[in-house]
């Protein structure tokens, strides 16, 4: 039995989970996986699915059908939530409905799925493999030889430790929420919540009274959470929903399906050189030629479709243009681009906009305040809120829905004024400023360009790079589905590193073309007339057998699938015509570049149409319908 290897996670929220589901999943040597969690109320979901923060009315801003933790098995969350689910603890209104393809889902509902498959997970590893979940703060994370000290106050006792690990995964989820000068005032008031995700924002919500005039400061998606939570709570009084602009997210038709549609290149690109101005007004040229083009789709998606189709030249855009244009860009239009990049689902949308339009019988109760906030003073016992256009306004309550900070260089939490400020182990992300430097599998970048083999950040402290790296925005920076793939990227990298760590001299670039890999393989070993051999040999062998491996279920056969795969190289080393020692390089290296390839094949956003593909629909379908 070799070495066991000590994996630290710090955070069990999504990404923390996730990562030490995979993590335990492939293991193939001897590995001990401990996760610290500071709040216990969101342990195996966070904020957004964590029972701290949610009720049974909050839910998904993502059908059903689409929210597997396993992108090998699309019908994953169907058969569980239908077949495996334990429901004693769900309403009566949730504890019969069949989930289908389409359906909405709640938040509690997904963090319990992402619970119960971590520990399905433990029950089926390896025997030299382990979970620990203990319950406390990481305050420091140093180097220590080649490993890392982590230290930890616990919850209970407010006792430091210290833990000893390998390899350290940042999974802490966002930052504090954005704090604004005009809340000095009333930061400390009971008629102001700074976190409407915090333990206790459950307990404020429902100490708000029923006719209360309540004021949303911001209008993204924590803002539709907050009504929920309003309404959840009983109330039906004014609410007021106030942003400089007053974008709004749409709602999606019953029927949406999110389709992947492909865009030309805008013409302004073609320009020598880009200044932000130039973006601007070629951006709004070409969004009025696409939208013309889309004049049969439904309104409320159009400008998400046509931001999607963009993604490959937003990474162009932030490649060209400076540093200093990208982070104006991304300020300035930032409550566009949120707005517009993502609708919500109708359960989620239609609490909001049914209030705003009012019925017979049942007034209007919300309304978009379009407005610039200067200034916020108790008066009494309301809140009187100052603007720079129009009379100030009293209001009983006000709620901060201005999303998270994403500036971890000026980060309070003393991890990471540890990490970035103090000892340089990891930087701001240079382009946008949003969180963290990382490269291709979350491996922390230091202050001197290092990067890391052994430290690693899933989630939304890598939304900068998901801007830059994928042209994603708004909240796809760290939707299910691209934390979903962060989480399954670095595990499998964290455990090819473990098993070989030359790994990491594979370049990024040729791990998406196999041709490019092979070439790069045998130019490295210096045994370039070997190309055509060994590019067939993967094509034909290594590959098939490397996809049904990372696609397996059960964790016999894929055991038996590795052991193939080792034998079938050893085989394939012996028919190379050059020394031992370099044909064992050779399929050494094969296997980590094969396994990489696959593994950013399935994790590919371009290649979406695939995951809704005809057979995909069917096993989705198929896993829903098994009830009737």
């Amino acid at each position: 039995m070799g070495e066991i290897k000590k994996v630290v996670i710090v955070g069990a929220g999504f990404s923390g989970t996730l990562t030490a589901t995979r993590l335990l999943q492939f293991a193939d040597s001897p590995l001990e996986i401990t996760i610290i969690e500071r709040n216990e109320g969101v342990r195996g979901g966070g904020i957004a699915f964590g029972e701290a923060s949610t009720t049974w009315n909050h839910m998904l801003n993502i059908q059903a059908g689409r929210i597997t933790l396993y992108r090998e098995r699309a019908e994953d969350f169907l058969e569980w939530a239908n077949h495996e689910a334990d429901r004693t603890t769900w309403p009566s209104q949730w504890k019969y409905h069949p989930f289908g393809l389409s359906c909405v889902v709640p938040r509690r509902v997904f963090g319990q799925y992402l619970t119960e498959r971590l520990h399905g997970t433990v029950s089926e590893a390896r025997d030299q493999t382990r979970l620990v979940e203990r319950t406390g703060t990481v305050v420091d994370v140093r180097p220590d030889g080649e490993g890392h000290l982590v230290q930890y106050v616990s919850s209970d006792e407010g006792h430091v430790h210290t833990l000893r690990a390998d390899y350290v995964v940042f999974a802490t989820g966002h930052l504090d929420p954005v704090h604004k000068s005009f809340y000095d005032n009333v930061e400390h008031s009971d008629r102001f919540l700074f976190n409407p995700y915090a333990n206790s924002s459950r307990a404020v919500f429902g100490s708000i009274a029923p006719d209360e005039k309540v004021l949303l400061v911001g209008s993204g998606l924590t803002a539709f959470d907050s009504v929920v939570s309003l309404v959840n709570a009983g109330h039906t009084g004014e609410v007021l929903i106030c942003s400089r602009a007053g974008y709004m997210h749409g709602t999606y038709p019953a029927d949406h399906q999110h389709d992947i549609w492909q865009a030309r290149r805008p013409p302004f690109l073609d320009a020598e050189t880009l200044t932000a101005d130039a973006v601007v007004e070629g951006v709004r040229a070409e969004y009025e030629y696409l939208r013309g083009l889309l004049h049969e789709t439904d309104a409320d998606v159009v400008a998400e479709r046509i931001m999607k189709a963009w993604e490959p030249y937003v990474v162009e855009l932030a490649t060209r243009l400076a540093p200093a244009d990208v982070q104006m860009l991304l300020d300035r239009y930032k409550s566009l681009i949120v707005a517009n990049r993502t609708s919500t689902v109708p359960a989620i949308g239609n609490v909001v906009r049914n209030r705003m339009r009012g019925y017979n019988g049942a007034p209007r109760t919300i309304s978009q305040l379009p407005a610039e906030i200067t200034g916020m003073v108790l008066d009494g016992e309301r809140i009187r809120v100052s603007f720079s256009d129009r009379p100030d306004l009293l209001v009983d309550r006000v709620i901060n829905c201005l999303g998270n900070t994403t500036d971890y260089g000026s980060a309070g939490h003393p991890l990471w004024r540890g990490l970035v400020q103090d000892r340089g182990q990891a930087r701001s992300h240079g382009i946008t400023r949003r969180g963290i430097e990382v490269r291709g599998h979350g491996q922390l970048v230091g202050k001197d360009g290092e990067v890391s083999p052994t430290l690693y950040s899933v989630g939304p402290m890598r939304q900068g790079d998901e801007t830059c790296r994928r042209g994603r925005l708004g909240a796809f920076v760290f939707s299910i589905g691209t934390l979903r793939n962060q989480c399954f990227d670095t595990a499998m990298e964290m455990l090819r590193h473990m098993r070989a760590p030359e790994v990491t001299t594979i370049p990024e670039e040729v791990q998406h073309c196999l041709v490019r890999g092979t070439e790069w393989l045998v130019e490295h070993v210096g045994a370039p007339q070997l190309k055509d051999k060994v590019l067939a040999h993967a094509q034909e062998s290594v590959l098939p057998a490397t996809q049904a491996y990372l696609q397996a279920q059960e964790r016999e056969q894929r055991e038996k699938l590795r052991r193939a795969i080792s034998d079938d190289l050893t085989e394939f080393a012996a028919t190379l015509e050059v020394e031992p020692v370099v044909a064992q390089r050779v399929t050494s290296l094969l296997a980590l570049l094969v396994e990489k390839h696959v593994v950013f094949a399935m994790c590919d956003i371009s290649r979406l149409s695939e995951w809704q593909s005809p057979q995909y629909t069917e096993l989705v379908r198929t896993a829903a319908v098994e009830l009737k």
